[in-house]
């Protein structure tokens, strides 16, 4: 008779994770996730079920009608017979502090891409946690600002983080040379030059913008140095003029003398 083989009984696994993540108010909390493994097979691969706690006063999914006021939350997550993840949920999950911050506050609980490797797998080896990444920031304030080519205004702050502010905007006209030089480098407007047409620096024919930069003239040169010809010829034949009355006025004093 022949004596079929059996395979040995599910060997559970388990791993925990902690990362921080901020309220509205820049409050600081943590999240933790921990992962057991609950089925394999050859077929489907394997799967773990999750647990999503965080600490008291704070709720997850605020449910108040249905009476689902908890800071636990449970799920399930599945990889392939290779190792990708095929899923996982929840991928969403809704906070409350309760400390004064915004209630029902969304966190996204990104694993990675579906089908792929790029972040969480499932191997033959020992569990471990290698990256967390998380974009909450604590409250900080405004300690620097700096101005990028594309005009906005980046501001600075003590938390680290910097985001832009405002933009500068730049306009152009249909006939630039038709501007009224009102002094300081400053034009204005005509009808000859038309109406401004408002918009982001480095966008069509708009320059960029150097942040702490002094501009230089803005001056037509080759009409500039037109200009300082004729002024040099009209000087020069000034200067003969005076010169030709001092003659003048040598021979008149000497007809006396």
């Amino acid at each position: 008779a022949s004596t079929g083989k059996t395979s040995s009984a599910l060997k559970m696994s388990a791993h925990s994770m902690t990362t921080e993540f901020y309220d509205s108010l820049g409050s600081k909390h943590q999240i933790t996730v921990e992962y057991r493994k609950v089925s394999y097979s050859p077929e489907n691969g394997t799967e773990w079920s999750i647990m999503v706690t965080v600490p008291e006063p704070g709720v997850i999914n605020n449910d108040p009608e249905a009476g689902a006021y908890k800071n636990v939350l449970t799920g399930n997550i599945r990889f392939g017979t290779d190792g990708a993840l095929i899923g996982y949920s929840p991928s969403v999950i809704n906070y409350t502090a309760n400390n004064g911050s915004a209630a029902g506050q969304t966190i996204a609980l990104n694993f990675g891409t579906l089908g792929g490797f790029d972040g969480i797998t499932s191997n033959d080896r020992k569990s471990n946690t290698e990256n967390i990444a998380q974009d909450g920031y604590t409250g900080g304030t405004l300690n620097g600002l700096r101005i990028d080519q594309s005009g906005k205004i980046i501001g600075s702050f003590t938390n680290g983080h910097s985001m832009a502010l405002a933009q500068v905007s730049m306009a152009t006209f249909t006939n630039n040379n038709g501007l009224e030089k009102l002094g300081g480098n400053v034009w204005g407007e005509t009808a000859n030059s038309g109406g401004p047409v408002i918009g982001a620096a480095s966008t069509g024919s708009r320059g960029k913008i150097n942040a702490s930069t002094l501009e230089m003239s803005n001056v037509d040169l080759s009409h500039a140095f037109t200009q300082l010809i004729v002024v040099q010829r009209g000087y020069q034949a000034n200067s003969k003029t005076i010169t030709t009355s001092d003659n003048m006025l040598n021979t008149l004093l000497q007809l006396k003398q």
